[in-house]
């Protein structure tokens, strides 16, 4: 670990994407795999609050999986959360409880060495914020999304009357979210409403990199079917070890990081500038009606993406100006 860089990039993201003040109470969510990093948190929040809470858990089994109770209160009760984390929170009751009690999280899940000290986290998070609400403004009050791509991606799915969810890094006010690294524009679609084929290609949530792309056939909003080789039959194996929602279309973004690299971690991958990706499971915390004991994200590279005809990504690139 290169502990003094990655100490200066803790003090810069307290400082300037968390704004952390010195009245707020501070709750640090951690797992046995991220004791260190969350130890180096606690240290530098210190600068900032002489109390901050440090609550430890085994690491959960899949992202999306909820946290004991205590954890849950605990976070409820914070002025600001960190989850410093294995699995992702964010799609939890824990989380969403937390939010509607008015606590600012940061989520870093999956975060590592590299991805403290490299690409995406470096990159300048004003102007992630300006592409971020620049998509968001082309969703709101949009009616259809269409998602190709050359690996053969070709899905439709209305997002009529659902709000965007802007993640650039920067927690905001009372009972907003970002990540860090971070970069994406979020949106649920309407449930039953997603329809055609969907290939996941280089990563996904719980499967990692992927020996071939994964082929999604999705009906009325839910999986049908997957084929292609070993990731796509480990995609089979958590979907059937989940709920009767874990074949759920829960969520469609688009990435707004230039930084941002291919490195087999969905916490930096789906950030890429001008990528895709598309979850199953849970959609809840993004304005959905649908509860999933699983979230799972997997990417979608070089698309082309229509909202309402417009067309505002092709082949992978942007098209914001």
């Amino acid at each position: 670990m290169n502990t003094s860089h990655i100490t200066s990039i803790i003090k810069k993201i307290i400082a300037e994407n968390v704004k952390l003040t010195h009245s707020e109470s501070v709750c640090i969510v951690t797992d046995t795999n991220k004791l260190s990093l969350a130890q180096a948190f606690i240290d530098e929040v210190k600068q900032y609050n002489s109390d901050p809470i440090l609550v430890t858990m085994n690491p959960r089994n899949q992202h999306g999986s909820e946290v004991p109770l205590i954890i849950s209160g605990a976070m409820k009760a914070a002025d600001v959360v960190f989850q410093i984390v294995t699995h992702a929170m964010t799609h939890t009751d824990a989380t969403q409880e937390a939010l509607k009690s008015g606590s600012r999280i940061l989520v870093l899940r999956g975060i590592t060495d590299d991805l403290m000290l490299y690409g995406a986290i470096n990159a300048n998070y004003n102007e992630i914020s300006i592409a971020c609400h620049k998509v968001a403004n082309l969703m709101k009050d949009a009616k259809l999304i269409q998602l190709l791509s050359p690996a053969g991606t070709n899905l439709t799915m209305s997002i009529e009357n659902r709000n965007p969810h802007i993640l650039d890094g920067i927690v905001k006010g009372p009972g907003t979210f970002a990540a860090m690294p971070d970069g994406e524009t979020a949106i649920s679609p309407v449930e039953t409403t997603t329809e055609g084929l969907l290939v996941i290609e280089h990563s996904m949530d719980g499967v990692g990199l992927l020996d071939a792309p994964i082929y999604l056939t999705i009906t009325q909003g839910k999986v049908l079917s997957i084929e292609g080789k070993q990731s796509a039959q480990k995609l089979q194996n958590l979907i059937d070890q989940g709920d009767a929602n874990s074949n759920n279309i829960a969520e469609f973004a688009i990435g707004t990081n230039p930084k941002a690299r291919l490195v087999g971690n969905l916490a930096e991958d789906k950030k890429l500038e001008g990528s895709v990706h598309v979850a199953i499971g849970d959609n809840h915390v993004l304005g959905g009606t649908v509860i999933s004991n699983i979230h799972l994200d997997g990417m979608v590279l070089n698309p082309t993406v229509h909202i309402d005809n417009k067309c505002i990504i092709d082949n992978g690139k942007l098209q914001l100006d």
